[in-house]
């Protein structure tokens, strides 16, 4: 009978290790990927011809962003990137200017928006830079303009980095940082 039981469990025993070992320490071959971008309207965000040059309160918004983590010296944990946008006013549009991201060298990868948009009071916007995007670095960045009337509340502008794979996760947040106010200056 103990004959019958170790001749059924230790090949299920060692298929199960395998299947451990080669989930945990396998490591996705190493090339450039690009996240596919979609020119997407929503009824919430969408492109304007308005000129936000006339607008009275604009600010730059330099957002640090990771598309790995060091672990240790050599070893990196790749970080899917969400950026989010969020119109904290009630009543006023918020005038999304410009959305670009910088690499650790600061290079230009990539414009998310070809032209203004508008994003309504209390909504929403998310870009994401997938997991396997490891274009940006450890010192990537996003840098925002946006525009508004003057009594528009500043919006929420935050990335959230996410890696949950294999045996390990790890998720972290970062917050904009003014870089620029525009005021309206009379006369000019």
């Amino acid at each position: 009978m103990y004959k019958k039981f170790y001749l059924f469990t230790i090949p299920i025993i060692l298929i199960l290790c395998t299947f451990y070992i080669t989930g945990c320490t396998e490591k996705e071959k190493k090339k450039e990927y690009k996240t596919p971008k979609k020119e997407t309207t929503f009824i919430h965000f969408y492109p304007t011809n308005k000129d936000t040059q006339k607008l009275t309160k604009q600010q730059t918004i330099y957002l640090p962003v990771y598309s790995h983590v060091y672990t240790s010296e050599n070893l990196h944990e790749p970080m899917g990137i969400t950026l989010s946008i969020r119109n904290t006013d009630f009543i006023n549009y918020l005038y999304i200017k410009e959305i670009v991201y910088y690499n650790t060298y600061g290079d230009l990868i990539d414009s998310y928006i070809k032209k203004p948009h508008i994003l309504k009071p209390m909504a929403s916007i998310d870009f994401v830079v997938d997991l396997r995007d490891m274009r940006g670095g450890s010192g990537a960045n996003f840098i925002i303009k946006w525009a508004g009337l003057e009594n528009i509340t500043i919006p929420i502008i935050q990335a959230v980095m996410v890696n949950n794979s294999g045996n390990r996760a790890f998720s972290f947040i970062t917050n904009g940082h003014i870089l620029h106010k525009t005021p309206k200056i009379k006369g000019f």
